[in-house]
Formats: C-alpha cells, sequence, structure tokens
C-alpha cells in the first residue's frame, strides 16, 4: 500500500499496486529498470503503441530518458482506493447523501475549492437535491447547491472491520504481484533448464561422433574447443 496526493482532490490518498499495463494517466512504481531507480513514481503520458508489453514514456525522466521498456522493465500501477488520510485520520470516500453533522469533500463545485472539506451543518428542507448549509463556508459562502455541486462523504475509518477491509485490499495486491515475479522467475528457469538440456544433447553428439569415428576424426577448431568446454561447465562435467 502506498500512500500518495491525489492530484486532483489535493488529499493523501491510499494506492495499492497491480501487476498490469498502465494507461494513459495512471501512476506506476518502477521495480525493476535498467534506467529507473527502484521505487520512482510516476505518471504515464504516453503508451508505445508499437508494443503490447506496457512500454511508455513517462513525465520523469532518469539520466536524460523518460521511455520504460515493458520486456526489459518492471512496473506496477498505483490504482487508487477509495482511503483517504485527512489531518492524521483515515477515512472512506462515500457517494451518497451526507447526514447533518457529516464530514464531506467536494468533488465538483463553482463556489468551493475541489478538496474543500467541510461539516454540514443542515439541510434545505425546500430542496431534494442535497442543498445544504456548511459549518465553516467558504470565502463567505456556505450555502452548498446540490444541484449544481458535488461531494463525498468522508466516513471515518474506526473499527477494526473497516481495517481489515482496507489490509485485505493490500494483501491481494502485493499476493498477485508477488505470483507474478514467481511466474517469472520461473519462467526464466526453464529457459535456462532448457538451454541447459541442448548443450548436454550437442556434447553427447559430440561425443558419440567421438567414438564411432575416432578422436582423429574430428578437428576442432579455437572457438569450437571453447564451446565444448562451455558446454562441459554448464553441464557440470
Amino acid at each position: 500500500m502506498h500512500v500518495l496526493k491525489d492530484e486532483k482532490l489535493g488529499v493523501d490518498r491510499e494506492y495499492v499496486a497491480v501487476d498490469r499495463n498502465a494507461e494513459v494517466g495512471e501512476k506506476i512504481i518502477v521495480t525493476f529498470s535498467r534506467d529507473f531507480p527502484e521505487g520512482v513514481i510516476a505518471n504515464v503520458k504516453e503508451l508505445d503503441d508499437s508494443y503490447d508489453d506496457g512500454s511508455c514514456y513517462l513525465d520523469k525522466d532518469h539520466r536524460g530518458d523518460g521511455y520504460l521498456d515493458g520486456t526489459l522493465e518492471e512496473y506496477r500501477v498505483l490504482e487508487p482506493t477509495d482511503i483517504v488520510h485527512i489531518d492524521g485520520e483515515r477515512y472512506r470516500l462515500e457517494d451518497r447523501k451526507a447526514e447533518a453533522g457529516e464530514k464531506i469533500i467536494v468533488t465538483k463545485s463553482d463556489d468551493f475549492p475541489i478538496g474543500f472539506v467541510d461539516s454540514v451543518s443542515y439541510f434545505d428542507d425546500f430542496c431534494v437535491d442535497g442543498s445544504c448549509a456548511l459549518v465553516n463556508g467558504f470565502n463567505g459562502i456556505d450555502y452548498f447547491d446540490g444541484l449544481d455541486d458535488y461531494y463525498n462523504v468522508l466516513t471515518p475509518i474506526q473499527d477494526a472491520a473497516e481495517a481489515q477491509e482496507s489490509d485485505v485490499i493490500t494483501v491481494l495486491a502485493n499476493l498477485g504481484a508477488e505470483v507474478a515475479e514467481l511466474k517469472r522467475t520461473v519462467a526464466r528457469h526453464q529457459a535456462e533448464i532448457n538451454a541447459l538440456h541442448e548443450d548436454k544433447v550437442r556434447l553427447g553428439e559430440q561425443l558419440a561422433k567421438v567414438a564411432a569415428d575416432g578422436p582423429k576424426a574430428l578437428s576442432f577448431t579455437a572457438d569450437e574447443l571453447a564451446q565444448v568446454v562451455v558446454s562441459l561447465k554448464k553441464a557440470g562435467l
């Protein structure tokens, strides 16, 4: 789990790392790279449509190179959760009508900044669109127009069940990343095993020819002899 600034709301938000190809505008964290230090977080500004391996261009570069090769380098997409951090407390963003006294965060408005946090004082009984008065207000305005303005309710995360749900999301995301890494490791080892098997087959063919025709029937160049030595070492002989 990663806590990063939500650029739209302006508050800290929890993100989970997911093993998939990124889309333009998404955040990623570099996990293996020849050009970027491990742990670098950046936004994807453009995809390389020539490949389907996740290759992309980032909004930050390292040593003058902002290109991330999806074949040779690895990353995880950072997906936002619905949990934010405000004044040291964790809240769940809920898209519903607030109750009087509940805390809200503005997501769209002509009168209030995006990310503005306040509490509902009371509702306008003459409206059914959620219009309400706010406790503090902004620039002398405390009336929130439910017809044109939008908010999310900030529900405090206090009980163990809420915390455990977030922990489960994090555990599942981490587990998915570990499984993907294990698959890549197995694939690399299988490739090495296949190469070793091919070396043993070639070595067996060479030895069989020596046994059948006699050592004098073979003439090795220096390069061929070096290749035999390498094959013997790889085979553990």
